[in-house]
Protein backbone atom coordinates (compact mmCIF):
# COMPACT_ATOMS: atom_id res chain seq x y z
CA UNK A 1 0.00 0.00 0.00
CA UNK A 2 2.89 2.46 0.94
CA UNK A 3 4.29 1.70 -2.84
CA UNK A 4 1.48 2.54 -4.12
CA UNK A 5 1.02 6.03 -2.32
CA UNK A 6 4.79 6.62 -3.35
CA UNK A 7 4.16 6.19 -6.74
CA UNK A 8 1.49 8.09 -7.29
CA UNK A 9 2.96 10.68 -5.37
CA UNK A 10 6.06 10.93 -7.37
CA UNK A 11 3.46 10.71 -10.84
CA UNK A 12 1.98 13.80 -9.33
CA UNK A 13 5.16 15.61 -8.88
CA UNK A 14 6.43 14.87 -12.29
CA UNK A 15 3.81 15.97 -14.55
CA UNK A 16 3.47 19.14 -12.46
CA UNK A 17 7.00 20.36 -14.28
CA UNK A 18 5.43 19.29 -17.22
CA UNK A 19 4.92 22.88 -18.34
CA UNK A 20 7.90 24.37 -17.35
CA UNK A 21 9.72 21.64 -19.59
CA UNK A 22 7.69 23.59 -22.64
CA UNK A 23 8.97 26.70 -22.17
CA UNK A 24 12.59 25.26 -22.44
CA UNK A 25 11.67 24.72 -26.29
CA UNK A 26 11.72 28.75 -26.89
CA UNK A 27 14.59 30.02 -28.49
CA UNK A 28 15.40 33.62 -30.62
CA UNK A 29 14.26 32.95 -34.02
CA UNK A 30 11.07 30.93 -33.86
CA UNK A 31 8.44 31.67 -35.94
CA UNK A 32 4.77 32.80 -34.01
CA UNK A 33 3.50 29.03 -35.09
CA UNK A 34 6.17 27.59 -34.16
CA UNK A 35 5.95 28.88 -30.44
CA UNK A 36 2.23 28.00 -30.95
CA UNK A 37 3.40 24.83 -31.12
CA UNK A 38 5.65 24.50 -29.30
CA UNK A 39 4.25 26.22 -26.04
CA UNK A 40 0.67 25.62 -27.12
CA UNK A 41 -2.16 28.94 -27.37
CA UNK A 42 -1.19 32.04 -25.67
CA UNK A 43 -3.18 33.30 -22.34
CA UNK A 44 -3.18 36.74 -23.67
CA UNK A 45 -2.35 38.69 -26.54
CA UNK A 46 -0.83 42.24 -27.66
CA UNK A 47 -0.12 44.04 -30.86
CA UNK A 48 1.48 47.30 -32.16
CA UNK A 49 2.49 47.69 -35.65
CA UNK A 50 5.18 45.40 -36.58
CA UNK A 51 5.39 43.97 -32.57
CA UNK A 52 3.41 41.14 -31.17
CA UNK A 53 3.64 39.80 -27.61
CA UNK A 54 2.08 36.04 -26.79
CA UNK A 55 1.10 35.83 -22.44
CA UNK A 56 1.54 32.98 -20.96
CA UNK A 57 0.58 31.80 -17.42
CA UNK A 58 2.40 28.76 -15.89
CA UNK A 59 0.22 27.39 -13.66
CA UNK A 60 3.00 25.19 -11.58
CA UNK A 61 0.96 23.34 -8.30
CA UNK A 62 3.17 23.01 -5.75
CA UNK A 63 4.15 19.31 -4.39
CA UNK A 64 2.73 20.25 -0.66
CA UNK A 65 -0.42 21.20 -2.30
CA UNK A 66 -1.82 17.63 -2.37
CA UNK A 67 -1.45 17.49 0.92
CA UNK A 68 -2.99 21.25 1.84
CA UNK A 69 -5.26 22.13 -0.59
CA UNK A 70 -5.18 23.51 -3.85
CA UNK A 71 -2.77 25.72 -4.09
CA UNK A 72 -0.79 27.04 -7.33
CA UNK A 73 2.11 29.01 -8.06
CA UNK A 74 1.36 31.26 -11.11
CA UNK A 75 4.32 32.67 -13.23
CA UNK A 76 4.01 35.24 -16.19
CA UNK A 77 5.98 34.56 -19.00
CA UNK A 78 5.90 36.93 -22.49
CA UNK A 79 7.06 36.20 -25.64
CA UNK A 80 8.28 39.24 -27.95
CA UNK A 81 7.85 38.77 -31.61
CA UNK A 82 9.01 41.16 -34.67
CA UNK A 83 7.80 40.73 -37.69
CA UNK A 84 6.47 37.14 -36.60
CA UNK A 85 9.73 36.37 -35.25
CA UNK A 86 10.91 35.66 -31.49
CA UNK A 87 13.39 38.55 -30.26
CA UNK A 88 12.72 38.30 -27.04
CA UNK A 89 11.50 35.92 -24.01
CA UNK A 90 11.25 34.31 -20.89
CA UNK A 91 9.27 34.81 -17.13
CA UNK A 92 7.85 38.11 -16.87
CA UNK A 93 5.10 40.48 -18.13
CA UNK A 94 5.51 43.16 -21.01
CA UNK A 95 4.38 46.39 -20.84
CA UNK A 96 4.01 49.09 -23.51
CA UNK A 97 6.69 51.74 -23.98
CA UNK A 98 6.93 54.83 -26.37
CA UNK A 99 6.23 53.82 -29.98
CA UNK A 100 9.12 55.27 -31.05
CA UNK A 101 11.61 52.31 -30.40
CA UNK A 102 10.64 48.65 -29.52
CA UNK A 103 7.26 48.95 -28.36
CA UNK A 104 7.37 46.46 -25.47
CA UNK A 105 9.61 46.03 -23.04
CA UNK A 106 9.67 42.75 -20.75
CA UNK A 107 10.14 43.03 -17.02
CA UNK A 108 11.54 40.44 -15.30
CA UNK A 109 9.64 38.26 -12.72
CA UNK A 110 12.04 38.44 -9.52
CA UNK A 111 11.44 34.58 -8.91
Amino acid sequence: MKFIILALLGTLMLSSCVTGGKMTGLREGLTKDEVIRTVGSPDGYQRTGDYEVLLYIERRTSAWSYFGGSFQDLIDYSVILRDGIVIEYGPGRTHQRDPAGTPFVRVPSSR
